[in-house]
This record gives structure tokens, C-alpha cells and sequence, in this order.
């Protein structure tokens, strides 16, 4: 019998139904996302994903994790 068993690892993500929402609704759209890097993206959203979204800026998708986004809005 093994004295020490190995500790097995869980993958975890935190998921926020509400922001879920706010972004399918806004999928397809031009929106500004501010991030934790306080920064901004402006661009297409493309895709909506439980985890993160994709937003697509000058024919360039990038994938930004939900746990980054201070806000989103609709942007001209």
C-alpha cells in the first residue's frame, strides 16, 4: 500500500451567468472591453464562450478570459 497517494489536480473556472449573458447579447456587435491591464479592445465580438470571448480588432482575433474584464459597452 502506498503511504503517500498522489494528490490529484482539478481544473477550475469561475462562471458568471449574468456577464454570460450581457455578452451573447452583444455578440456580433462592435464593443470596447476594458481589461485588468487597464487597457482597452475595441473591435468585432465574435464569439461568446462560458470562460472567455473573442474579440476580433483589424482581421486579429484576441481571446480574452472573463476574469479579465473590468467592462463592456457597445462602441461606434
Amino acid at each position: 500500500m502506498n503511504a503517500n497517494p498522489q494528490s490529484s489536480v482539478n481544473f477550475v473556472s469561475s462562471f458568471e451567468p449574468y456577464l454570460y449573458h450581457l455578452l451573447q447579447t452583444l455578440a456580433g456587435n462592435r464593443v470596447a472591453v476594458q481589461l485588468t491591464t487597464k487597457s482597452t479592445i475595441q473591435g468585432n465580438l465574435t464569439m461568446v464562450a462560458p470562460d472567455h470571448i473573442v474579440v476580433e480588432v483589424s482581421g486579429s482575433p484576441f481571446y480574452i478570459r472573463n476574469q479579465e474584464i473590468v467592462w463592456v459597452t457597445l462602441s461606434k
